[in-house]
């Protein structure tokens, strides 16, 4: 079942990504305005391009991975909820989820929750290709990560330590530290990213 919800994405692998940029466009203009921040105050306080904020707000764009990570971080709102709507309770469907990816496009992110700004967790289904591996930066002070194995194999390294998963495996670990996923089988590994934050302030950075 998971599988064919893959392959359904990879028929159509530009959908995800057109709805992260017309989500994201949609929400980062409504808190943006909601905290009384410029266009180019957001600017100098995240590290991104005017232009390219600006060209995001109005739904052109597909950023990456850091690059949503750096707007969160400079509203101080959760990941996800710069890709969600505002809705009830709902049935989260794979093949509805925005994407995101790392710049080379071998580390995929589907964001499975739309949450609120005042919520403190994030919720992923990543894939990553075989033979390859994602570095991720260090999270904020305080940053948990609970990762579970779907299908493949992973090696998750934390601080030096490395940690093999099989298919239904879970670790979990401190993610204010460097740490990084390496995919060391023959197939694409799936799992469930689960991100908790201590608390979420704009002094406080995150990335991805």
């Amino acid at each position: 079942m998971i599988q064919r919800a893959i392959n359904v994405l990879k028929t159509n692998p530009d959908v995800g990504f057109k709805l992260a940029g017309q989500r994201m466009g949609l929400r980062l203009r409504k808190v943006r305005q909601q905290q009384g921040q410029s266009l180019d105050a957001l600017a100098v306080k995240v590290g991104v391009n005017k232009l390219t904020l600006g060209k995001i707000e109005r739904g052109e764009g597909n950023p990456t991975l850091s690059v949503i990570w750096k707007i969160a971080n400079g509203l101080g709102v959760p990941f996800s909820s710069l890709l969600g709507q505002d809705m009830p309770p709902q049935v989260s469907r794979f093949t509805q989820q925005a994407d995101m990816s790392s710049p080379d496009g071998q580390f995929l992110a589907h964001a499975m929750t739309n949450m609120q700004e005042q919520c403190t967790f994030d919720v992923q289904i990543a894939r990553i290709e075989a033979g390859n591996h994602y570095q991720s930066e260090a999270h904020a002070e305080g940053v948990v990560e609970l990762v579970c194995l779907i299908e493949g194999q992973i090696v998750v390294e934390v601080d030096g330590d490395h940690y093999t998963l099989e298919p239904l495996d879970c670790l979990r670990f401190c993610a204010d530290q460097a740490h990084s996923y390496f995919n060391p089988g023959q197939t694409e590994a799936v799992f469930h990213c689960i991100i908790a934050y201590r608390q979420m302030s704009s002094d406080k950075a995150h990335s991805y």
